[in-house]
């Protein structure tokens, strides 16, 4: 039995329009680059750093704060905005498709900038 040519793109499209349905309605993305260390301990290392971002979610899966709980950036103008957190605080400032992450640290006192871009 051979099923015309107009069926099978009935079912194609149905079956498109119900997983779109079913499927959860999120943006991820996973952020990942180099930083440096630009002041105190470990002057001009250099450190990876990789984020998950569902939504306004930030969830780090590298790095300092690898495992605290998820954080939200609360404001519309991409991922922009500053953080405390118990590794120190993080300012994020989002141009284009680039990520620029600071870390500011207490103890031991250092600083490290970050470069990330989005993984396909």
């Amino acid at each position: 039995m051979k099923f015309p040519i107009q069926r099978l793109h009935i079912i194609f499209t149905t079956v498109s329009l119900l997983w779109g349905l079913s499927s959860p309605a999120f943006a991820q993305q996973i952020w990942s680059g180099t930083g440096r260390i630009v002041s105190g301990a470990g002057e001009g290392g250099l450190v990876e750093l990789k984020l998950e971002i569902t939504d306004k979610n930030v969830q780090f899966l590298s790095g300092p704060s690898k495992n605290e709980p998820p954080f939200q950036l609360n404001n519309s103008t991409g991922l922009n905005g500053t953080v405390n957190m118990n590794a120190g605080t993080w300012q994020f400032v989002q141009t284009g498709n680039e990520l620029g992450v600071s870390l500011s640290q207490n103890n031991p006192y250092r600083i490290i900038r970050y470069r990330l871009f989005p993984k396909p």
